[in-house]
């Protein structure tokens, strides 16, 4: 079926099936998926690699506007400004979920607690008198 095309157009027409086969399947479209499904429906069994998606450029951008985006910034917490930290900490209770907070702090990206601890810091300074 593809012996008289050149391994770029076999890589996408393969690659392109099987992403769309997967999408008619309802199935996630990750680089072990695209490459398993290319093995079935390839005639050979032999399919495509993973490395064929990140070298083949028209398969690759297929490839990425039908892939699960695993990084999505949702669950992401907002920055918070210094007159908001303040606010925080002197609302801090004696009595507070623990688990709620470690969920809360978990979502902070390691320079937004930095930035945090900072905050804390300067309010900790400021109000020891």
């Amino acid at each position: 079926m593809y012996r008289n095309t050149d391994s770029a157009t076999m890589e996408w027409l393969l690659g392109k099936k099987a992403i769309d086969s997967l999408i008619n399947e309802s199935k996630s479209v990750s680089y072990r998926a695209v490459t398993l499904k290319s093995k079935e429906i390839d005639p050979e069994g032999v399919g495509i690699h993973v490395k064929s998606i990140f070298t083949n450029e028209q398969l690759h951008d297929y490839f990425s506007t039908h892939c699960y985006n695993r990084h999505s910034k949702g669950s992401r917490a907002t920055k918070m400004s210094l007159d908001q930290a303040n606010n925080i900490y002197k609302l801090v209770k004696e009595r507070r979920d623990l688990e709620r907070i470690r969920r809360r702090y978990m979502k902070l990206s390691k320079s937004e607690l930095v930035e945090l601890l900072i905050h804390f810091e300067q309010y900790n300074t400021q109000n020891k008198s």
